[in-house]
């Protein structure tokens, strides 16, 4: 019987935390920017931002393809605007502002390319690439995703 009672305080008082801590006010909605949007991992990450009702403005990039990308998310009924840029004369315009930039950025491995090989070729890539975003985007999270 003193166990039951103790539960319950405890479930009683965890649940008067989850009060206390209750808001009203909603988030800073924030402007994210994928580069890599047009690849196999890029897509549906895109489509998981634009879902996303933390997210105000998606910028998507990549080298080739990525205005059709962006042209099929911004379709989906989110309050999120999409832009798509395209070629590295464009990077700058699209982490402009940016609070948050994620890079699926990489090359699949081919035929006869060890790991290593495919992991120093998608490194130099991100190095790049998250320097641009370190000189350009007011970024407060930062996240690059690697597969082999």
């Amino acid at each position: 019987m003193q166990f039951a009672s103790k539960t319950q305080n405890i479930a009683r008082n965890a649940a008067k935390v989850g009060v206390r801590h209750f808001t009203k006010t909603t988030a800073t909605e924030a402007k994210v920017a994928v580069i890599g949007a047009a690849g196999g991992i890029g897509q549906p990450l895109s489509l998981l931002m634009k879902a996303s009702p933390h997210v105000d403005e998606l910028a998507l990039f990549d080298v080739v393809n990525t205005p059709g990308v962006a042209a099929d998310i911004s379709h989906c009924s989110t309050n999120a605007s999409v832009t798509g840029h395209t070629g590295n004369d464009e990077i700058g315009e699209c982490l402009t502002g940016c609070d948050v930039v994620i890079i699926p950025a990489g090359v699949p491995r081919k035929p006869g390319m060890t790991r290593d090989d495919l992991f120093n070729t998608n490194a130099s890539i991100v190095a790049g690439l998250a320097e641009t975003a370190q000189n350009t985007a007011q970024m407060q999270v930062f996240a690059s995703l690697v597969t082999q």
